[in-house]
């Protein structure tokens, strides 16, 4: 008994480790600046974003082919190696207690229906977000959208519910307590729009709780709904999330992952 409560707990101080060790970077991107005709003047004592992923380095930086499950992952952790191509890591801002915390974030594809989109530790629980293609078409013109309005100074410091100021996107959730073992899963609607925080402006991806479709086969030591999740944006970090959702840039990823399955296949005798 004694055995099994330290394993417990050890498991949980691991989890947590991994979780603060390998999610927040370390340097943050700037807020943006955004000055309309009710602007003060004021000076960003932020760093500069000279951590931000360049397009080169992105695009130097192949796929990561994904690791066939091992007996034990299947059994105890649910692995998922298989499941999802990754790619480059992005990263999206999260508003904690003491304030904005900029998460790691890697940007992937599902290997059993191309849904793409990105995975980043919220709280302490690893959630990957997915977008199948009628989702990347409602999210790219929500992005279009703010940045419009970002450039013609129209977005609203105090309006009204502007975190749904460009309606609704569908995706899917997969979530878990590490990013190797997502079992929970569930579909919904999300809301875009924009949050003023210290006088810049943040898009805003938001969703109430997903029902967790898989509660029933795993049991109760998972959660029956996700978290509430609220992820924020700067213009740069969503100029690089539109570029990876592209319908041009999927079909390309898609295309190149189905020759590498082809060229890896058994040989012919």
């Amino acid at each position: 008994m004694k055995k099994t409560i330290l394993t417990a707990i050890a498991l949980c101080l691991f989890g947590m480790l991994a979780v603060s060790c390998g999610s927040t970077k370390n340097v943050q991107s700037p807020a943006d600046e955004y000055e309309d005709e009710k602007t003060v003047e004021t000076t960003i004592t932020e760093e500069d974003d000279s951590t931000e992923i360049k397009k080169s380095d992105k695009k130097s930086k192949k796929e990561k082919n994904p690791k066939k499950k091992n007996i034990i992952q299947e059994i105890f952790t649910f692995g998922n190696r298989d499941e999802y191509n990754k790619f480059y890591e992005i990263s999206v801002y999260e508003k904690e207690i003491t304030g904005m915390k900029e998460k790691r974030a890697t940007t992937l594809i599902r290997t059993d229906n191309n849904m793409a989109g990105f995975g980043a530790y919220y709280m302490m629980a690893y959630y990957i977000v997915q977008f199948d293609e009628v989702g990347r078409i409602k999210l790219t013109q929500a992005i279009d959208a703010y940045l419009s309005d970002f450039e013609n100074k129209t977005l609203q410091r105090k309006g009204k519910h502007t975190d749904r100021a460009y309606g609704k996107v569908p995706y899917r959730l997969d979530w878990g307590t590490l990013s190797s073992s997502t079992p929970n899963t569930g579909s919904g609607e999300g809301y875009v729009g924009y949050e003023f925080i210290k006088g810049s402006p943040y898009f805003t991806l938001s969703n109430y709780a997903f029902t967790n479709d898989n509660y029933e086969k795993i049991g109760d030591t998972t959660s029956r709904e996700s978290l509430p999740l609220n992820y924020y944006f700067t213009r740069s970090q969503l100029k690089e999330l539109k570029e990876f959702i592209s319908n041009e840039n999927i079909t390309k990823l898609v295309s190149e992952m189905n020759e590498n399955f082809i060229s890896s296949s058994a040989d012919e005798y």
